[in-house]
């Protein structure tokens, strides 16, 4: 979980990103492919998606309410303030992901294929 402290003129409210999906890969420029969670503020949730690699963005996608209502944070929160402080954040957080090692595993939970071809026999019960 990271926590953003995106409010204009304040220091009472933050904002945390609930990662709930990681879909990035290394490539030879680095870190590329897309984070995604969930945007709160304890009131409410907002869905969020933070894209690294050659044209970082973050995204912002509104959640409708079981009676139809589209969820927004309140004025207070700046969204551009919010997307600049998320996009930096995330991208410290796996600025070296996978830099370290060549055999190091992949980010998306399945095997990189020098990890793969460097297993033994696997056993299945």
């Amino acid at each position: 979980m990271i926590w953003l402290a995106p409010m204009s003129g304040t220091e009472e409210g933050s904002i945390y990103f609930d990662i709930r999906d990681i879909a990035l890969q290394r490539t030879g420029n680095g870190t590329e492919g897309v984070v995604r969670g969930l945007l709160g503020d304890g009131q409410l949730e907002l869905w969020g998606e933070v894209h690294l690699g050659g044209s970082p963005h973050v995204q912002v996608l509104p959640l409708w309410t079981d009676d139809g209502q589209v969820e927004n944070f309140t004025v207070a929160v700046d969204e551009g303030l919010l997307k600049a402080q998320l996009l930096e954040a995330v991208q410290q957080v796996f600025a070296t992901v996978g830099a370290l090692s060549p055999t190091a595993p992949a980010l998306n939970g399945k095997p990189s294929v020098s990890e793969s071809a460097n297993q033994g026999p696997c056993l299945a019960a």
